[in-house]
């Protein structure tokens, strides 16, 4: 008995993944920020929903960063929208 089922249904509503053609931007968003030293960084764990973790990784993949930077990006994105939200109420 096979181990995995690799075969896509024929009624798959979501596009098949395409190459990302737009270049690697590595740290492209992170021009003016101070740089960051291995010792800078320390250990997160959580949990996501699988969907959105696989999602997640495959986009940090596309744009040629580590997941590490895409979490360092989305936390500070949050933060920042948090700190306007508050400035504006």
């Amino acid at each position: 008995m096979a181990r995995h089922n690799f075969e896509t249904p024929d009624d798959v509503t979501e596009p098949p993944l395409t190459p990302n053609t737009g270049g690697v931007r590595v740290g492209a968003d992170l021009v003016g920020r101070r740089p960051r030293k291995a010792s800078d960084w320390k250990s997160f764990s959580s949990y996501l929903p699988e969907d959105l973790q696989r999602v997640f990784r495959s986009e940090c993949m596309l744009a040629g960063i580590e997941v590490r930077q895409g979490l360092d990006e989305a936390v500070r994105a949050w933060l920042e929208a948090r700190q306007a939200g508050k400035s504006a109420g």
